[in-house]
């Protein structure tokens, strides 16, 4: 009985181990962060937001639908679908090339992309 117990508790604990690996969990995130900086001009697109009174929840979100789809809507922007890999989220349709890096750290996922000098960093929380 206790030779059982004792495969029993590593199994769990192998496989909570696994769970808990640097990937994106599936669920909501939402926005917490979107900044641009463009040579020496930095812009938080969140203070200006919530400057014109915008509420935390008309902010954005990123929503991980499964182990490769997900949806992102952000500040004024109708919803993307989006798919990912390790590495990348892309626009689910195919039209738009363009691959956004990304970062997943407990319950925190940010992006970060790069085009013509310009750099944005959105950041979403669990």
């Amino acid at each position: 009985m206790k030779k059982v117990l004792a495969v029993l508790l590593v199994v769990v604990m192998v496989l909570s181990l696994t769970a808990c690996g640097g990937g994106v969990s599936t669920g909501t995130y939402k926005l917490t962060g979107l900044t641009m900086k463009m040579g020496d001009q930095e812009i938080d697109y969140m203070e200006l937001a919530k400057a014109m009174g915008m509420e935390d929840t008309d902010l954005g979100y990123l929503e991980i639908i499964d182990d490769k789809n997900a949806v992102m809507k952000s500040i004024d922007e109708d919803e993307q679908k989006l798919t990912y890999d390790d590495k990348y989220f892309y626009a689910a349709d195919g039209s738009d090339d363009q691959k956004i890096a990304y970062k997943a750290s407990g319950k925190k996922i940010t992006f970060t992309y790069e085009e013509d000098g310009t750099e944005m960093v959105m950041t979403f929380e669990k």
